[in-house]
C-alpha cells in the first residue's frame, strides 16, 4: 500500500513539474500570444462582432493564399513530429485540415504541441493562410488546407468524451462489414446516443437530417408565404400540466379538463 501511494506521489510530482515546464516555455516564446486558452472576456459578442469570419463550406481553391478566420470545432489533433501537426477541424458537415508548421517566427514548437493537444470537440479560433495541396485530401469535404497563423481555444472540451462522433457517424452497415472482416468497430447504442444526444446530433447524417427537415420547411413556408398566407403560433392544449406547476392556466375542452402547455420540453 505504501509503495502505491509513494508511487502515485511520484507520479503527480512529475506531472506537476511538466505543466511548470510548459508553463516556462510559453512564457519565453516570442509567438505565445498566438495560440492558447481564451478568458471567457475574450469571448463574448462584443469581442468578436465586426472581425470577418469564414465558414468552412466556403473554403475553396478561390482563396488560394488568403487569410482566413474560422470558428470550429476541432475532429481530431495529432502530431507528426515535433515541428508538424495536423487538425481536422469542424462546421456542421464540412471539414477541412489544418497543418501546424514550425517555422521561426510564423509558428513554434510550442504552438505545435498545444494545438495536438486540444481535445476533441473543442471549440477554436483559427486564422490562417488557405493553400491547395498538390494531392487530393482524403477524409475531408474541402480540398484545400488552411496553414495556422493562431489558434486559440474558446471552449475545451472534456476528455475523454462520453462517446466519439466519428463512432456516432458509422452506420450499421459499415459495421456489420468490418465485423465480418473481423474487424473491431465501436457501436453506439440508441440509450447512449440519447443518453448525449448533444454530441450523436453532431454526427454526419444527424447535421444531414437537420438541414434536409430545415430546407423542407423554408420551401413549404416560402410557397404559402408567396400565397399570401401568414405564420401563426398557436397555443398548446394538454391533459395535465407538463411541469406539474400550481401556476396552470385550465380550462374545460369539450367537457374535458385541459390546460394550456407550460413547456413543450418533455413532449420532445
Amino acid at each position: 500500500m505504501a509503495k502505491k501511494q509513494a508511487a502515485k506521489a511520484e507520479k503527480l510530482h512529475r506531472k506537476q513539474e511538466a505543466a511548470a515546464a510548459a508553463v516556462a516555455n510559453v512564457s519565453i516564446d516570442p509567438l505565445a500570444a498566438n495560440y492558447g486558452d481564451l478568458s471567457i472576456e475574450e469571448v463574448i459578442p462584443s469581442t468578436v462582432s465586426g472581425r470577418l469570419w469564414t465558414s468552412v463550406r466556403s473554403l475553396t481553391d478561390k482563396l488560394n493564399n488568403q487569410t482566413v478566420l474560422m470558428r470550429v470545432r476541432v475532429q481530431a489533433a495529432h502530431a507528426v513530429s515535433k515541428n508538424v501537426a495536423f487538425l481536422t477541424v469542424r462546421e456542421e458537415c464540412c471539414t477541412v485540415q489544418c497543418v501546424l508548421d514550425a517555422a521561426p517566427g510564423v509558428v513554434s514548437v510550442q504552438m505545435v504541441k498545444y494545438a495536438a493537444n486540444i481535445s476533441k470537440e473543442s471549440v477554436v479560433d483559427i486564422q490562417g493562410v488557405v493553400t491547395v495541396p498538390p494531392e487530393p485530401i482524403k477524409g475531408t469535404s474541402q480540398q484545400v488546407e488552411v496553414q495556422v497563423r493562431t489558434i486559440h481555444t474558446v471552449d475545451r472540451a472534456e476528455s475523454p468524451l462520453p462517446i466519439n462522433v466519428e463512432d456516432a457517424s458509422r452506420s450499421e452497415a459499415e459495421i456489420e462489414r468490418a465485423l465480418e472482416a473481423r474487424e473491431q468497430l465501436a457501436r453506439v447504442n440508441q440509450d447512449t446516443r440519447l443518453n448525449h444526444r448533444v454530441i450523436d446530433m453532431r454526427a454526419a447524417a444527424n447535421q444531414g437530417i437537420i438541414h434536409l427537415v430545415s430546407e423542407v420547411a423554408y420551401l413549404f413556408q416560402k410557397f404559402l408565404r408567396k400565397e399570401g398566407f401568414a405564420n401563426i403560433f398557436t397555443p398548446k392544449l394538454n391533459e395535465g400540466a407538463s411541469e406539474g406547476g400550481a401556476a396552470v392556466f385550465k380550462l374545460d375542452y369539450k367537457g374535458k379538463a385541459a390546460c394550456l402547455a407550460q413547456s413543450p420540453q418533455l413532449h420532445k
